[in-house]
């Protein structure tokens, strides 16, 4: 089967693997895929894991594609921190959060970075539909927890202020109940503390 045969049928995975192309080609050969890297038809993101070179990603491309590269994972930490308003700059590294190990990836289409924390903590996030996938999004209380918890060097509301958080987003959106209802599953008393601290950020 031809290139653009393929590519028709891949296209709307918008990721792929070499097992996904013999789903539509099971005579395909591998080598054919390392001659299409060459030739820049298609854009190697890590080992088995390939977009097609046209494909621009935009928005809510980078959090599929984070999903996709790294798995299981949930876009976590600045750049849902950016989705939800809470910081106003451009995020430049795709941030999530996975049961596996620490792990970055520097790609020809962005950085993608992933935090490690404990499987009985991968919880907390939201499926949203886009590309006819299903994207693992953190919720924004979630957000909070794993970004306080993965910063432990944060010990004051100084500490908070120097983030440039919105705090008036914050006070709005933040849903104290679940908040805590999700902090008791950490079971960590320093994040008891941090998060503690918070709380007097925002009656600021």
């Amino acid at each position: 089967m031809k290139f653009y045969s393929i590519k028709k049928q891949l296209n709307q995975l918008t990721v792929f693997s070499l097992q996904d192309i013999y789903l539509v080609d099971p005579n395909f050969r591998q080598a054919t895929l390392y001659d299409w890297e060459k030739t820049s038809k298609v854009i190697k993101l890590r080992n088995n894991c390939y977009i097609f070179s046209d494909f621009e990603p935009q928005n809510l491309d980078y959090y599929l594609l984070s999903n996709r590269i790294y798995s299981p994972s949930y876009v976590a930490m600045e750049l849902a921190l950016n989705h939800y308003g809470i910081i106003p700059e451009g995020v430049t590294i795709i941030t999530a959060i996975s049961t596996n190990k620490t792990q970055s990836f520097t790609t020809p289409v962005a950085t993608f970075q992933y935090r490690s924390i404990r499987p009985e903590l991968f919880f907390g996030y939201d499926i949203i539909e886009h590309r006819d996938h299903g994207i693992q999004l953190a919720c924004l209380e979630k957000v909070i927890l794993d970004y306080l918890y993965l910063h432990p060097e944060i010990s004051s509301i100084t500490d908070l202020v120097t983030l440039r958080w919105n705090k008036e987003e914050l006070k709005t959106s933040l849903d104290r109940k679940k908040l805590g209802k999700y902090l008791n599953i950490y079971g960590s008393q320093s994040l008891k503390e941090r998060v503690s601290i918070l709380n007097d950020y925002l009656k600021e």
